[in-house]
């Protein structure tokens, strides 16, 4: 089984509490910050899920504009349109949702906003394809590549599996050019969310990666045989 592990906190944005048809409670919320990335502040946008009682509580607790600090973990979901088409999507299921006091929360066009933003996520698994390198126009490496592990889902009793994308940058790009497809590594990185807008129905497209911060290869250690 896999590392799988998001830390994240931000100014919500939205919250919503609905039920699903069994009358099992479900908390959507959306948490907006910048995180510093060298001398910049980054913005990003994190969507959370919340399951259960407890997060029906913290629906008439939390407070738009207010920060929060959420842990979490990813969900790969995959599925067939009625267009025949395959699609997927990485959700973010929250595990823990604290308020955060004497943050610094601003105004701005967005609305409110979360400076120093936490945004990090650990992942362990396997590559399940051979990176793929290239360069910036500034000629900046860039790797991209699939990372697969697998979770225990306990009410089916068997192991799921998810597919995460990673993108690196400069030197952190650079450790992927000795690993290939199977290699298993140790991930950190933050939540990155692609946005654009579909040339086809118009409709604005999202889509969840992880920006690699550090990679560390990891070598599975075998059972020894037993001495006859």
């Amino acid at each position: 089984m896999g590392a799988n592990l998001l830390i994240v906190s931000g100014a919500l944005s939205r919250h919503e509490l609905r039920y699903t048809p069994k009358g099992t409670p479900i908390l959507e919320v959306s948490l907006v910050g910048k995180r510093a990335a060298g001398e910049h502040q980054v913005f990003f946008r994190a969507d959370l899920t919340f399951y259960g009682k407890l997060a029906e509580s913290w629906s008439e607790q939390v407070v738009e504009g207010a920060a929060y600090q959420a842990s979490g973990r990813f969900e790969y979901e995959s599925w067939e349109g009625a267009d025949g088409k395959k699609t997927s999507r990485i959700r973010i299921v929250g595990d823990e949702l604290h308020r955060l006091e004497g943050a610094d929360v601003r105004e701005e066009s967005k609305g409110p906003v979360l400076h120093g933003a936490d945004n990090r996520v650990f992942l362990m698994g396997g590559l399940t394809t051979d990176p793929e390198m290239r360069q910036s126009a500034m000629r900046t490496p860039i790797a991209k590549v699939q990372l697969g592990f697998s979770t225990w889902d306990t009410a089916q009793s068997q192991a799921k599996q998810h597919y995460v994308e990673l993108e690196a940058w400069g030197d952190a790009a650079k450790r992927f050019l000795e690993l290939k497809k199977g290699a298993q590594v140790f991930i950190e990185g933050a939540l990155k969310t692609e946005a654009w807008e579909d040339p086809e129905t118009k409709n604005r497209r999202y889509k969840r990666l992880v920006e690699v911060y550090k990679v560390t290869p990891l070598v599975r250690l075998v059972r020894a045989a037993k001495a006859v």
